[in-house]
């Protein structure tokens, strides 16, 4: 177990060894570990010696005896700062020095003991920043780190420090994109609870920012207890309590007058595209926060409450509407630590998340700029969560941790107009009112009432053996989502208004009748059920130290996804999902300097809740035709909105749900495939300095076994005469078993096999590679660097759960798939793509008390699509495909020409250069200690490009879009947040 990097003497090796990590982890890295031995002066093993772990700030202490060969072991240490007491007979008691221990690490300490005659030298200072044990990576990031860099106050800001991590698309909200995977394939746990959003994967739970006490973000290689998620985790742990009373409040401060605006578009015609110059935005938040003892040694608690302040107007639709969106709602959080006996702990976590955004919606007067007021629409968010957790230590080699949590989040979406309004998009080339004609705008046509609860549970065991340490466990959450969902206004209508030509096919396969130049499409849709997902697993890990310098992480998991329909009954089961985890690391000379490490895993992505609610539930969608006979303009608070007179219904209905629950042996592949990926790290890490250390790391990534909808009543028709389906859920490209009516009678009647390959629907795929480079210098009271350069490619057909390209969050069932035509180029360089990324942050103390930080990255560009309508088997019935029509395109007599534009092949948008500076300064006053500071980020006000249209084409194929190309976001200008702290 010693490390003799830190042999040189043993008093440094007690010093060294105390401030250093190695590699044991525990159920879900909310603790740590400290291990080692104790030793004579001559370095012999101390036998019949006893051991005791204090936490400093809580009085908590445990006592070991130390085995034959004279180790030790502490597992399961809750985060925080401890020293180590090691006593024996004819031995004078020595004291480590003070080291902390953090979520998810270990120390290993060797702990030397004098006779009465000899003294020892603790001078030591060595820092180990080599974890020679681990396979795995991640980053380790603390508070006190935090506050020192102009980081923005969010977890994905925190895991964007991280090589291997860029900013997903903003349209998805606040994300990442972990090793090429979509940013809805992470997994979130706060405390050992698991807080992602279950239902689309694109967000998660989240306490006052204030409340966080460290990170742990999980990149590559993570063991068996981590599951459902195919890209990265983000582990955070709170603060707690101690035995001293804390008491603190600040107030940060982003103000308008200091935030710069970003560039407008401007097209080529003169025409204003994207308004930004208007734009205005401003954010308060405060903290008052206050912990001590309950009872002191025992009983502890912390409690903050985070009030805020947000408001951001801005410009939308080409300048034609003014929002102003405002949150006001507060976060509050809490924690109780009860230390019942030496052997027993509980804590508990509280802490609610809900908020509501509303936006008031004005309409612009193109000529005078005069802004009338129009609606208010709703968004509401967040919810309750608590957990309570129990460690155990049975003996002094079997420690056992459980939790029990809730996790609950809102999704609500509504406007004070829904009643009265239907959204009417109006795409005829004399639109009078342009595209967006209703009396209600986005996002207010969309209604939904929605609530997702979470409740989890899991048992997780650690059981040290010598050269072998054993971790099993087993875990189950059982996922609830409520669903009301359809738009808004009589009827529940969405309305297309468009032009016709006689004679032309309508998506229900109807003609357009003559003297019929406009049309009217209706679409209705609802959705309403609960729907459960049960989602359970177990593991087995062993992390063998088979040699000194070898040590072998070799797990095992087993994942079960149970996905039940509106009725409760199952309609996707996966199981016996074998997930293996294995990994190496050797130390290459035996002192701890520098390490060799390999790794595979196998990592499985859960069928989302999404798409229970669209694929099972008693979804009704149903679009009917009419000629368009003439069109009103009318009046709704003060504005003008288009109301349209209908004529005689053209074909039938385009029935794509007919409101029953549907028998899911027609809609679920009976064999289906579960989605999973695989990953390949090879890596290289050494120290060359005190406190300095520097890696290589390389990266494969593949996902295998996509799964999502494809549409195939042509191909039952075809076959079977017989319309016995419509979208079905099974592996792209791989033969699906389905129950279908081959006898037209309307039930199923037969068990049936679709080569969907041959349907023309490709094997999904998504590849990652990447090396990356880290440079390190930890912190030693003056300054500490960390940087990075990742060199990485994604390519494939499918970005997986999300959509970038339409900002599509539809997890499971996104548009791809939908069609054959729509595959057709879809292989390329996906939307996650940074060819280049350059990462550094630090900070450096200029006096005691005056400090400044700095934070800078330097992004290559995401690649850029040639999006079309078309293709040459025909024009889907909606969708986005890769070709774009050269000529005869609006012939119906000819064949069209089409050119095609493979995935990524437009270029690319620019670089991102983004650089953030800070500085604080800490005074004393009156026994209170008092902070000032300033965080600038995008000190060069960089306006990167950061999306552009990519659409060629619209309404018909051929059609240019002259809005192609043209910028659609910029990266965020400049702003400034001042604040002030006290803390008594």
């Amino acid at each position: 177990m010693r490390n003799t990097f830190f042999k040189r003497t043993l008093t440094a090796a007690a010093v060294a060894a105390a401030m250093g990590m190695s590699a044991t982890a525990v159920a879900q890295n909310t603790t740590g570990t400290v291990s080692g031995e104790v030793v004579t002066t001559s370095a012999a093993s101390v036998e019949n010696a006893k051991v005791t772990i204090r936490n400093v700030e809580t009085g908590y202490t445990r006592t070991v005896e130390v085995g034959d060969d004279g180790s030790y072991r502490f597992p399961a240490l809750p985060i925080g700062r401890y020293v180590i007491i090691a006593n024996a007979s004819g031995y004078e008691p020595n004291e480590s020095p003070e080291f902390t221990i953090n979520a998810g690490s270990s120390r290993e300490l060797t702990v030397p003991l004098a006779t009465n005659i000899e003294t020892i030298d603790v001078s030591g200072t060595a820092i180990s920043m080599v974890n020679t044990r681990s396979s795995g990576t991640s980053l380790n990031i603390g508070e006190a780190q935090i506050d020192r860099i102009p980081v923005p106050r969010n977890a994905t800001a925190v895991a964007l420090l991280a090589p291997s991590t860029t900013a997903g698309d903003s349209r998805f909200g606040n994300l990442a994109s972990f090793g090429g995977s979509s940013v809805a394939e992470n997994a979130v746990y706060i405390n050992g609870l698991n807080v992602t959003n279950f239902r689309t994967g694109t967000g998660f739970s989240d306490v006052p920012f204030e409340f966080y006490k460290e990170f742990e973000v999980k990149t590559g290689g993570y063991s068996a207890e981590f599951g459902r998620s195919t890209g990265g985790v983000i582990n955070a742990i709170t603060k707690s309590g101690t035995n001293e009373f804390k008491f603190g409040a600040n107030v940060y401060y982003e103000p308008e007058s200091l935030r710069e605006q970003s560039p407008n578009t401007i097209l080529a015609n003169g025409e204003l595209y994207v308004q930004n110059d208007l734009n205005e935005a401003s954010q308060m938040e405060g903290n008052i926060y206050a912990s001590g003892p309950i009872i002191e040694d025992t009983l502890f608690f912390y409690a903050i409450y985070n009030p805020r302040d947000i408001s951001d107007d801005y410009s939308s639709g080409q300048g034609s509407a003014w929002n102003e969106a405002s949150t006001d709602d507060a976060f509050y959080g809490g924690k109780l630590d009860w230390q019942i006996t030496n052997d027993h702990l509980l804590e508990l976590l509280a802490f609610s998340d809900s908020s509501t955004t509303s936006t008031d919606v004005y309409q612009v007067n193109e000529e005078t700029g005069e802004r009338v007021y129009g609606s208010t629409s709703y968004q509401e968010s967040g919810g309750d969560n608590w957990s309570l957790k129990y460690t155990g230590y049975l003996t002094d080699n079997l420690t056992m941790t459980a939790l029990y949590g809730v996790n609950e989040y809102s999704l609500t979406s509504s406007s004070n107009v829904q009643e009265d309004c239907n959204f009417v998009y109006d795409l005829r080339d004399n639109a009078p009112l342009g595209s967006f004609a209703g009396c209600i705008g986005s996002p207010g046509y969309l209604t939904e009432e929605g609530e997702d609860r979470r409740e989890a549970m899991r048992i997780d065991f650690e059981w040290y053996l010598g050269d072998h340490l054993l971790r099993f466990g087993y875990d189950t959450e059982t996922n609830t989502s409520d669903a009301l969902e359809g738009y808004s206004g009589p009827g529940g209508k969405f309305v297309y208004l468009r032009d016709g030509q006689p004679g032309g096919l309508l998506d229900n396969g109807a003609t357009i009748p003559a003297g019929v130049t406009e049309y009217v499409e209706e679409r209705v849709r609802t959705v309403e059920g609960s729907f459960e997902t049960e989602n359970s697993a177990f593991y087995i890990e062993d992390q063998w130290s088979i040699t000194d310098q070898l040590t072998a992480t070799i797990g095992l998991r087993n994942d079960t996804f149970d996905n039940k329909n509106g009725n409760g009954v199952t309609f996707a089961e996966i199981d016996n999902m074998w997930a293996p985890r294995l990994g190496l690391s050797y130390d290459i000379d035996g002192d701890g300097r520098s390490k060799v490490f390999v790794n595979y895993g196998r990592y499985y992505l859960p069928v989302a809740s999404n798409t229970n609610v669209r694929l099972s539930g008693n979804e009704y969608d149903v679009t009917q035709y009419f000629a368009l006979e003439d069109t009103q303009i009318s009046e709704y608070n003060g504005l003008d909105y288009l109301t349209y007179t209908k004529g005689a219904k053209i074909g039938d209905d385009r029935v794509n749900a007919d409101g029953e629950v549907p028998d899911t042996r027609g809609i679920v592949d009976q064999d289906l495939d579960p989605m999973y990926q695989d990953e390949f790290i090879l890596g290289y890490q050494a120290a060359f300095a005190d406190n300095w250390s520097w890696g290589i790391r390389g990266i494969r990534r593949e996902l295998s076994g996509a799964i999502d909808d494809m549409e195939i009543s042509g191909y039952l028709d075809d076959t079977y005469g017989c319309h016995a389906a419509s979208y079905i859920l099974g592996n792209p490209g791989e033969i699906a078993t389905l129950g279908a009516d081959t006898n037209c009678d309307g039930e199923i009647n037969e068990t049936i096999q679709v080569d969907l390959a041959e349907v023309g629907y490709p094997t999904a795929s998504r590849s990652y590679n990447a090396v990356e480079l880290t440079l390190e210098k930890a912190w030693a009271g003056k300054w500490f660097m960390n940087a990075s350069y990742t060199w990485s490619q994604s390519y494939g057909n499918t970005e997986g759960l999300v959509k970038s390209d339409i900002a599509q969050d539809d997890a499971g069932i996104t548009q791809d798939f939908d069609f054959p035509e729509l595959m057709d180029g879809a292989y390329g360089s996906l939307p996650n793509d940074r060819r280049h990324t350059f990462k550094a942050y630090g900070a450096y103390a200029l006096t005691e008390n005056f400090r400044v930080g700095a934070n800078f990255t330097l992004t290559s560009g995401r690649p850029l699509n040639a999006f079309g309508i078309g293709h040459p088997n025909g024009v889907p019935p909606y969708g986005d495909t890769f070709y774009v029509c050269t000529e005869n395109c609006a012939d119906t007599n000819v064949d069209n020409e089409y050119n095609k534009i493979t995935r990524g092949t437009y270029g690319r948008t620019g670089w991102t250069p983004q650089l953030d500076l800070n500085a604080a300064y800490t005074t004393e006053f009156a026994g209170t200690e008092i902070e000032l500071r300033a965080d600038v980020y995008n000190i060069l006000n960089s306006s990167a490009v950061q999306r552009r249209n990519e659409f060629a084409e619209e309404g018909t194929p051929g059609d240019a879009n002259e809005r192609f190309m043209a910028p659609t976001s910029y990266q965020a200008p400049r702003y400034v947040m001042l604040s002030a702290g006290i803390k008594f």
